[in-house]
């Protein structure tokens, strides 16, 4: 008589899935680590081709791009508006954009009508796929058709510290076209400092459309306010003031919410007055419309410090830990500083 076949008892069995447990709970943070490598692999890949597009457009048109320019129109105070479409507009054709690149009226700004179509073309080499904040800004177009998501960016372009620290200049690899109050078109003998020692991109953390705490949030400075444009004020306490600010921007949190745009918080520039994955703040009286000036620095969801695009096309990580000094100085082009090989 044959025997009957033997079964698993039911503690057998709850070692065996308890043994499958502890091997998923050892293997899940290898897992993630391994897709956040290829995330991160990809924001450098993404920064490294807007910093080739910027070397290609400064070999077609003889300058670097500039950062903004000046609307056809004035205010009602008869000033005339500055900024409106930003540095990432000009790149397109070498970012295999050009279609798009030839429907944008660059004499109007972003929600101009015309521009619908760029201004809500999500672009995905403009975006780092470790940050999944989506900035919820849904515009009205101006055709009549309904509504669409306004495109976000992860990656700021370096306007350097701040323009009254300079004269009314800015002092990073940018200028806007029609104010030459800010800065001449620039090409590359205008950097000075060498182009594989000054900052070209970055990228921040996106809003995500609330009044949370995190890399993503806005907040406001109580002082100073950079009223002349020749008066230099150490970093330092504009640093200082961001970093104690606890009065948080009540109008919206949507950073990097508009890649068309040059408005320095919504997707345009960012400064290194902050270190990385330190707050983003806002100078008293400004809004998301600010153009010359921002509190805004570079941020990520990469652990321990931000990717950062040089004029050259060289991409390179920089820790949080890196020295103020060292951090003001790869933003400025012409600062004579000295750097060494090892400072980042």
């Amino acid at each position: 008589m044959r025997k009957g076949t033997r079964g698993f008892t039911l503690i057998e069995l709850l070692v065996v899935i308890a043994i499958i447990a502890v091997l998923i709970a050892l293997l899940l943070p290898a897992v993630q680590a391994a897709r956040e490598a290829a995330r991160r692999s990809q924001c450098v890949n993404n920064l490294k081709q807007l910093g080739l597009a910027v070397m290609n457009y400064e070999s077609n048109n003889g300058s670097l791009p500039p950062g903004g320019g000046t609307s056809p129109t004035v205010s009602a105070a008869g000033v005339s508006q500055v900024g409106y479409l930003g540095m990432k507009t000009r790149i397109l054709p070498f970012l295999e954009q050009a279609s798009l690149y030839n429907s944008i009226n660059f004499l109007l700004s972003s929600e101009s009508g015309p521009n619908d179509t760029a201004l809500t073309t999500q672009i995905s080499s403009l975006n780092c796929p470790s940050d999944g904040n989506a900035p919820t800004y849904s515009y009205t177009l101006k055709n009549g058709k309904g509504s669409a998501l306004i495109a976000y960016t992860s990656y700021p372009n370096n306007m350097g510290t701040i323009y009254s620290n300079n004269g009314g200049r800015f002092d990073g690899p940018t200028y806007s076209l029609g104010l030459p109050g800010y800065g001449p078109t620039l090409t590359l003998g205008s950097i000075t400092d060498g182009t594989s020692n000054t900052a070209m991109w970055s990228e921040f953390v996106r809003g995500k459309n609330d009044k949370t705490n995190g890399l993503h949030q806005l907040y406001v400075t109580s002082s100073p306010v950079p009223s002349s444009t020749t008066s230099y004020v150490n970093p330092v306490t504009y640093f200082t003031a961001c970093r104690s600010s606890q009065t948080m921007y009540t109008a919206w949190s949507r950073k990097g919410e508009d890649w068309l745009t040059s408005h320095c918080s919504e997707g345009g520039p960012y400064s290194h007055l902050m270190t990385p994955n330190t707050k983003a703040c806002l100078f008293p009286g400004d809004d998301m419309n600010t153009n010359v000036r921002t509190l805004i620095g570079a941020s990520s969801y990469h652990s321990g410090g931000v990717n950062v695009s040089f004029v050259d096309g060289s991409v390179h990580f920089l820790k949080d830990s890196v020295a103020q000094r060292t951090w003001w100085a790869i933003a400025t082009m012409a600062g004579g500083e000295i750097l060494s090989a090892d400072s980042y």
